[in-house]
């Protein structure tokens, strides 16, 4: 029996066809005989990282000890995760410096740092990125954390946090990271200290991006099973080898123009700064790209070139698929614009797919023209604002309007997300505005909570009493009497994702603003009894 999965991974890089050997080697280096020397090889062979120039006699050097600046970790990530557009389409096709101030169009690493911004994987802050800047470790954290949210990379972990003595000082987003690339095993502390304001080698960088490989590829478990894998993004694929013994992997058939190698590793078993030793075995680690859309039989095979023997075999069933499913889905469309006094930096969700297409027509109106209105109540308010400081010489700070949406659930008979709408209008800081955005997709009718209930049914008691609950295990977190929950409302903010109803308070209803949006997450199953289940099924 065939198993689908969905390989999210993209990138674009020019190798030859059907070739299945590596750029080179650690020992193609100057100073390639390095303690990392096993994560050397296996990052340039799989075109991951290159090397930082020649001595003067001509050979190429490596620079393990060398830092890692944020433009290199841009490229660096951009690789690894094949960080691309994604659904993503864009009404101005967007560049460097409609991110950044000091990110020249031209520089070799803009493209880079352009999808690293579409991607999200750089914290957001001033408007510039700082390319020359030695990358800390607790950025290198946060940037892997983000690449693989990014990419929607599932990766099965033990929850622990790390006990560090100095990542007190850490904000919950930079904590996040940290627990992430500990508990993965990407990236580790010494002697309980993390060290997140030091900068990382390139030779750590190395072993940190195959950690992030490995994590990632595809095994040989894949084995007679198929892939569904986007035209532009990559496969990687990580099977069992052992070159000391003479066999190698080699591909037997496949290509047929649907799909390319781009580059091929050995990782011995053990970590060494020289070639496996005999015996020893490793893993082979493959990259893959879709070229265009059809299906092809990937063969390999594992043998002794001058034997005669039926080599071990692997075959992989592979189908390039549309950037766009022409079933249900959601893409992205992107607005990036910069002004003197105001930026617009704007993501809307694109409903396909939907068999009544004036009902999809209904409902990508409405996010465009949201965000509209919300642009020009904002433009409005600027004039003013502009007017009123130069008549008093106050100083004019730009406003910004930036939005994201979050998809919960789609499925024929029910869309669920929401899209933050973040503005700063110069004050104190900026204020968010979680809109939910829930719709019966055979009729086109927004969905209040009720709605998704059997009549009669009360949910309010059973929400109600769980969130006072809460709050009273935590009660200094929330503004008390009045001014606090008093229950649910008939127009409550809500949205449905993961098997899980969420209902949600706009900031300073029921806490304070540090508080941020309080969300009360509660299982389906805690509801079986009155919910409109064909709003859960497929």
């Amino acid at each position: 029996m065939k198993k689908t999965m969905l390989v999210l991974l993209a990138l674009t890089m020019l190798m030859l066809p059907g070739t299945a050997v590596g750029q080179g080697s650690s020992s193609d280096f100057a100073d390639g005989n390095h303690w990392a020397s096993r994560d050397i090889r296996a990052v340039y062979g799989l075109g991951l990282m290159n090397g930082t120039g020649t001595t003067d006699d001509g050979q190429r050097l490596f620079s393990p000890q060398g830092h890692v600046t944020r433009a290199q970790l841009a490229a660096i990530l951009t690789n690894t995760f094949g960080l691309d557009y994604g659904t993503i389409r864009f009404i101005k096709e967007p560049v460097a410096s409609d991110y950044y101030r000091d990110v020249d169009n031209n520089a070799w690493y803009a493209s880079y740092v352009v999808m690293c911004a579409i991607n999200q994987v750089f914290p957001a802050g001033d408007d510039n990125f700082y390319p020359d800047r030695p990358a800390t470790r607790v950025e290198v954290a946060q940037a892997i954390y983000r690449s693989f949210n990014a990419k929607g990379i599932s990766v099965p972990m033990i929850m622990m946090m790390p006990l560090f003595h100095d990542t007190g000082n850490l904000s919950q987003e930079e904590m996040n990271a940290v627990v992430f690339v500990n508990n993965t095993g990407i990236m580790r502390g010494n002697d309980n200290y993390f060290r997140p304001g030091d900068n990382l080698t390139r030779a750590e960088m190395a072993t940190v991006v195959m950690r992030c490989v490995e994590l990632i590829a595809a095994n040989e478990t894949n084995r007679d099973q198929e892939l569904q894998v986007p035209v532009g993004s990559i496969l990687y694929l990580n099977l069992a080898s052992n070159p000391t013994t003479g066999h190698t992997w080699t591909i037997l058939g496949g290509a047929d123009g649907i799909i390319r190698s781009i580059g091929s590793a050995y990782l011995p078993d053990n970590n060494t700064d020289s070639l496996p030793a005999a015996g020893q075995g490793g893993r082979h680690f493959w990259r893959f790209q879709a070229l265009q859309e059809g299906s092809t039989d990937l063969e390999m095979a594992y043998a002794r070139p001058w034997e005669s023997v039926q080599p071990q075999r692997f075959n992989l069933r592979i189908t390039a698929t549309p950037t766009i499913s022409s079933t249900l889905s959601l893409s992205t469309i992107a607005l990036h614009s910069e002004g003197q006094y105001m930026t617009v930096d704007s993501y809307r969700p694109v409903l396909h797919g939907l068999a009544d297409e004036d009902v999809q027509a209904r409902l990508n109106a409405i996010w465009e023209e949201d965000v509209e209105q919300i642009e020009a109540a904002l433009s409005a308010d600027l004039d003013e604002y502009i007017r009123y400081n130069q008549e008093n010489d106050f100083p004019i700070r730009p406003y910004l309007l930036y939005s994201r949406y979050q998809t919960g659930t789609l499925n024929q008979n029910l869309l669920s997300l929401y899209v933050d709408y973040y503005t700063f209008t110069g004050g104190a800081h900026g204020s968010t505005d979680r809109r939910p955005y829930n719709y019966d997709l055979q009729t086109g009718q927004p969905l209040e909570l009720a709605d998704i209930f059997q009549s009669g049914y009360d949910y309010r008691g059973l929400i109600d009493r769980e969130i006072s609950a809460r709050i009273a295990a935590q009660p200094g977190d929330y503004f008390s009497g009045e001014m606090g929950f008093t229950g649910i409302k008939d127009d409550q903010r809500f949205y449905i994702r993961d098997g899980q109803l969420v209902i949600y308070f706009s900031q300073y209803e029921i806490a304070p603003y540090a508080a941020g949006i309080p969300e009360f997450a509660f299982p389906l199953d805690h509801f079986r009894e009155g919910l409109q289940t064909r709003f859960f099924t497929s």
